[in-house]
């Protein structure tokens, strides 16, 4: 077995220690040939992810602010094969988990010998 066999499975399993199945409604916005968009919703098969909190600390060098900022993130890891898209002009994922809308903001593809092992998803409550 290919280390990025054995890691895709690592992944796989911390998935489902904790996982949340979420169905993504794509919404795709395509140029309508006069000046305007044209937006196509689906609703994609569901998935499992493991969605987690993740702290982020940034350095402040105002004179009267300095020191620390803590901001907590969402996130989530995915299988190596999941369909996610990060947002951009042409596509927008949305999903709801306990009663909160979210988007997905970035997908990071995590690389081990050249291939992929698994995806990490930035997420964004919108509701």
């Amino acid at each position: 077995m290919e280390i990025y066999e054995d890691i895709r499975l690592q992944q796989d399993r911390i998935i489902n220690q904790n996982k949340a199945s979420i169905i993504i409604s794509r919404t795709t916005r395509s140029d309508d040939g006069a000046g305007g968009w044209l937006e196509t919703v689906t609703t994609l098969a569901s998935q499992d992810v493991r969605i987690y909190a993740k702290l982020r600390y940034t350095k402040v060098v105002n004179i009267s602010e300095a020191g620390w900022t803590v901001k907590k993130t969402q996130k989530a890891i995915a299988i190596y094969n999941s369909d996610f898209e990060s947002e951009n002009e042409t596509f927008l994922d949305t999903f709801d988990y306990n009663g909160h809308t979210y988007k997905i903001v970035d997908v990071k593809d995590v690389l081990t010998q050249g291939q992929i092992v698994f995806r990490e998803l930035e997420i964004e409550e919108i509701t």
